[in-house]
């Protein structure tokens, strides 16, 4: 199941990796290490909600991270080609700000994604629930009104698995 690398899967890590380094010295690099950060924070969150273990490589999918950094590379590629094509139409100043505004969109995508993410990765943390309702402007659903029902439902799906063990532990006690 487990297949080696082939030269293409290799030549698209080489060329991920150092389209940002190389963008990293253009005029725009504040945004490239912008995106990276969230690239980077996105991804430990998304291997965190997949049980990924960094130290056997525990359920790690490689086509999730090849196309995580396709969408990277794509973020960049735009970002770049807009601040070209306006400043070689003279608007260097304009450009700019197009690029950032750019930059903060596709950083709202990771950081939404990202908490997502967590929330799948650690449940029982109200506050990355309520964080992430914040960033998707569900102000609604940040309030302690609506997050108390989510409070009780984790209480119980949590607390009918701590039952479970502890039915199991008796199980296995009489039957010693």
């Amino acid at each position: 199941m487990d297949k080696i690398f082939t030269l293409e899967q290799v030549r698209l890590i080489i060329v991920s990796v150092f389209s940002p380094i190389l963008g990293y010295f253009t005029p725009t690099k504040g945004f490239v290490y912008a995106l990276i950060i969230m690239f980077a924070f996105n991804i430990w969150a998304g291997m965190r909600a997949d049980g990924v273990s960094i130290t056997c490589c525990k359920n790690f999918s490689f086509r999730k991270f090849k196309n995580a950094l396709f969408e990277l590379l794509l973020y960049l590629v735009i970002v770049e080609v807009i601040f070209s094509i306006m400043v070689n139409c003279g608007d260097k100043e304009a450009s700019i700000v197009v690029v950032k505004s750019l930059t903060y969109v596709f950083m709202y995508v990771y950081l939404q994604n990202a908490f997502r993410n967590l929330i799948r990765a650690y449940p029982k943390i109200i506050a990355l629930r309520v964080v992430y309702h914040l960033i998707r402007f569900e102000f609604m659903r940040a309030l302690p009104s609506h997050i108390q029902p989510i409070i009780e439902r984790i209480e119980r799906e949590h607390g009918a698995d701590k039952e479970n063990e502890n039915t199991d532990d008796e199980t296995k006690t009489k039957t010693n």
